[in-house]
């Protein structure tokens, strides 16, 4: 680190910086925002190329925006981001970002930010501003899943805990706009005061997808006929079911079963601290 980085990094960690001071170079944003608490993995050039931030200690729309100069990230995860809808734009200034994660943001009322992205895996999970921000218009907090959209080489996505999956249309949405997916994870649960919808004619629609993982969450109101349809994804490998809050009907994975025996079934029950996992060997030495 040089002795300018190395100055910023010690200022910052006793008072932040106005806007107009940040730094505007790859090094010292690497510091600063070190400073600030981000976990930041560098190669062995120096460029940033992997940021977690748990949202602690919270930073600001500007220092969110640093993130937009590291060009090299290919990883990163947000936690609890107070970013608005109009406040991602930075994400888009990342030419090499493969994996991103959101978690709990709660200033976005759809998924529009995180479109025309050019990742390959995402993951929205938690994210109750697609709630709360919804609360006068209930259809678009149901449908927020259908906003996702623009997103071509993604081909692994993990939509739960808001953003919810209660219809076929949502399922038919996905299908439609997203062909490369081989690890999806979806939330069936409805919004208060109604019902989950799905039928095994939406399910059917995941036929056409290249999926190898499929995990299902709240998934209670399935029935064999749903897990029979579900057995028709080929190229499944792994079904993970995670039933900790409502179980699933055994009689309905038993079906799935004897039409594919050859794909591993994990489940997570009530009463289970983790979600579903697939036991992975060890690697051979």
């Amino acid at each position: 680190m040089s002795t300018t980085h190395l100055l910023a990094f010690v200022f910052t960690l006793t008072s932040p910086l106005a806007a107009e001071d940040l730094p505007q170079d790859e090094g010292g944003v690497i510091a600063y925002l070190t400073a600030k608490g981000v976990d930041l993995k560098q190669d062995a050039d120096g460029h940033a190329v992997r940021l977690m931030s748990s949202g602690k200690p919270e930073l600001t729309v500007e220092e969110y925006q640093l993130i937009g100069k590291l060009t090299h990230l290919e990883q990163m995860g947000l936690n609890a981001a107070p970013l608005k809808a109009g406040e991602w734009g930075f994400l888009h200034q990342l030419p090499n970002l493969k994996t991103l994660s959101i978690w709990h943001g709660h200033h976005f009322a759809s998924l529009q930010p995180f479109c025309g992205l050019k990742v390959e895996s995402l993951t929205i999970g938690g994210c109750m501003g697609l709630r709360d921000l919804n609360k006068e218009n209930p259809d678009q907090l149901r449908n927020a899943i259908t906003s996702l959209h623009d997103l071509p080489n993604i081909r692994k996505a993990n939509l739960y805990h808001s953003p919810l999956a209660p219809d076929d249309s949502h399922l038919a949405h996905l299908a439609n706009q997203f062909p490369t997916l081989e690890d999806l994870r979806l939330d069936f649960t409805a919004p208060r005061g109604s019902e989950t919808k799905i039928t095994p004619q939406g399910f059917k629609l995941l036929q056409k997808l290249p999926l190898k993982v499929l995990s299902l969450e709240n998934a209670q109101t399935f029935t064999a006929k749903h897990f029979e349809t579900l057995a028709g994804i080929t190229t499944l490998t792994e079904l993970l079911i995670d039933a900790r809050r409502q179980p699933v009907s055994e009689e309905a994975v038993a079906a799935f079963r004897k039409l594919r025996p050859d794909v591993v079934v994990a489940i997570a029950n009530p009463g289970d601290t983790a979600p579903p996992q697939v036991p992975r060997k060890p690697p051979s030495r």
